[in-house]
């Protein structure tokens, strides 16, 4: 279990090193991109008719807001991800101390797919849409008509 440990030490060391020293590289190449892609989705907007919404603003207000939507999806992955890597990190220590203290490999591997569990669970949650009528993520129906409402494979209520 002694190896086990100084592996994951030595893998977090090398990530954390690794993400500190290309934080800025990382932050550019995601910026090109977001603005990239909030161009090709506007110009496809042009392309096939404004939505009500959006006809009005003008075109500098039209690019805030899409530009605006995708630094809010990048955060809400980045929390995403923290949350599963630190999340992880713990899972995975707690359950080295049930493995040195409990009962072994049994108990590790027990223990790790409990936390895998519960981290998977949590991320789930974090992805559903936020209700605009109760600001909750519980699921509520406002949220499941507003996911229908947007989804690409069903058609708008009528």
């Amino acid at each position: 279990m002694i190896i086990v440990l100084y592996a994951a030490l030595g893998l977090a060391a090398i990530t954390i090193i690794g993400n500190l020293m290309l934080a800025k590289w990382n932050a550019q190449r995601i910026e090109t991109r977001i603005s990239t892609r909030g161009e090709a989705y506007l110009a496809s907007l042009e392309r096939e008719g404004l939505p009500e919404a959006l006809a009005a603003m003008s075109e500098v207000e039209r690019r805030d807001i899409v530009m605006s939507a995708g630094h809010e999806v990048r955060a809400e992955s980045d929390r995403r991800f923290y949350l599963a890597t630190i999340g992880g990190m713990a899972v995975f220590f707690v359950a080295l101390g049930f493995g040195i203290e409990a009962g072994g490999v049994q108990a590790f591997l027990l223990a790790l797919l409990v936390g895998a569990a519960a981290i998977y669970g949590v991320t789930v949650i974090m992805r559903r849409p936020s209700c605009p009528a109760c600001s909750t993520r519980a699921g509520c129906r406002a949220a499941a008509d507003q996911l229908t409402y947007f989804s690409p494979r069903t058609a708008p209520p009528t």
